[in-house]
């Protein structure tokens, strides 16, 4: 019985209070050779405090400073048989992830990351992302949104 109590202790201290889904048009993705200006669709749950661009490629979510961050993919067509993983997050410019004191790691689904807004500001991020369709081929694409504290 202690053992559960750990476990749900774990998962509570990672329990994001911002969430950011990412949906991609997979067919169209891996049709495009170069810059892929469409095709991701980014949404977030942080509207009501002012994140914007929904269901673009360039979202720009607002946080709270102490809110885990998770991140997730997902493609559109799950009957295709491709299936997406994020590779890394990286950061270009800003420092709302404190470092690698937030930064975003995955979780046991590579679908799946999460992380923490450790500082006030904001920050520029790419997303790294590997596709594999239905005939194993493997495309990695990436993009830049952004991330801003509340109140920065």
């Amino acid at each position: 019985m202690a053992h559960s109590a750990k476990v749900q202790l774990k998962s509570a201290a990672q329990t994001p209070q911002t969430t950011i889904g990412i949906a991609l048009d997979t067919a169209y993705l891996t049709s495009q050779p170069g810059n892929i200006s469409t095709g991701i669709y980014m949404i977030d749950n942080r509207l009501n405090i002012g994140s914007y661009n929904e269901g673009q490629m360039e979202l720009f979510t607002y946080c709270y400073p102490g809110d885990n961050v998770s991140f997730y993919v997902t493609p559109i067509d799950t009957q295709r048989g491709d299936t997406v993983s994020i590779i890394g997050i990286n950061v270009s410019n800003g420092n709302v992830f404190g470092g690698s004191l937030g930064a975003p790691q995955p979780t046991d689904n590579t679908a799946y990351w999460i992380g923490r807004a450790i500082n006030a500001g904001q920050q520029t991020y790419q997303i790294q992302v590997l596709i594999t369709d239905e005939n194993h081929n493997i495309y990695v694409i990436n993009w830049d949104p952004f991330i801003k504290t509340v109140g920065s």
